[in-house]
């Protein structure tokens, strides 16, 4: 009799998918934004329209990466990597803005990390920090906060999108970031800008 009753209140890892609103599976947004063709139209106009201070656009093999990130974004975020003047911040501030804006309607504000303080928790579903690197860790009351690294564990705990610049190299990424934060970082698509400055 105890046996059956025990059969009878038995439940399958399947019930518990369905019952357990507190066990919710991460799921990160995937986004597709168009073909190759209209995307790369699209990217160019908008690189051209808000950085007038380059001395002519030129289309580096690197941003076609970036396109292909958002025909399908396959959940992951995105991270610019390579030196000064080739339109990093220009294409997280204002060119992939312009485009979610046009295909999503979603806003998208980015945040330079040295003015990063804790992370605003809110519903936006991306955290978008421009120039990763440039932050200092800051104290509060003895306690050493490193605002970036706390954004971008939220990022992974929320399955928020993640989108940063930085010109830091492989290697100083190492040295900088604990094991933790480099490993949320790889599952960003990283693409790696490189060219001459279109700074003159």
């Amino acid at each position: 009799m105890v046996m059956e009753h025990f059969k009878n209140n038995m439940r399958t890892i399947e019930d518990t998918f369905k019952q357990a609103d507190f066990l919710k599976p991460k799921v990160y947004n995937r986004y597709k934004l168009g073909s190759k063709e209209e995307l790369k139209e699209m990217f160019i106009k908008a690189f051209k329209y808000y950085d007038r201070t380059i001395y002519k656009y030129e289309h580096l093999s690197s941003y076609d990466e970036i396109i292909d990130w958002m025909v399908d974004t396959r959940g992951r975020g995105l991270m610019l990597m390579g030196e000064c003047g080739l339109g990093k911040s220009t294409i997280l501030n204002y060119v992939i803005p312009a485009i979610f804006r046009t295909k999503t309607n979603k806003v998208l504000r980015s945040i330079p990390a040295k003015e990063l303080a804790a992370v605003e928790r809110n519903v936006a579903p991306f955290i978008i920090i421009d120039d990763l690197g440039t932050e200092s860790i800051k104290n509060d009351y003895g306690t050493k906060i490193d605002a970036v690294a706390d954004a971008i564990s939220y990022a992974e705990d929320s399955s928020k999108t993640l989108l940063i610049t930085t010109n830091l190299s492989p290697n100083s990424l190492k040295e900088r970031y604990d094991e933790r934060t480099l490993d949320r970082l790889r599952k960003c698509k990283v693409v790696i800008i490189k060219g001459k400055s279109f700074r003159k």
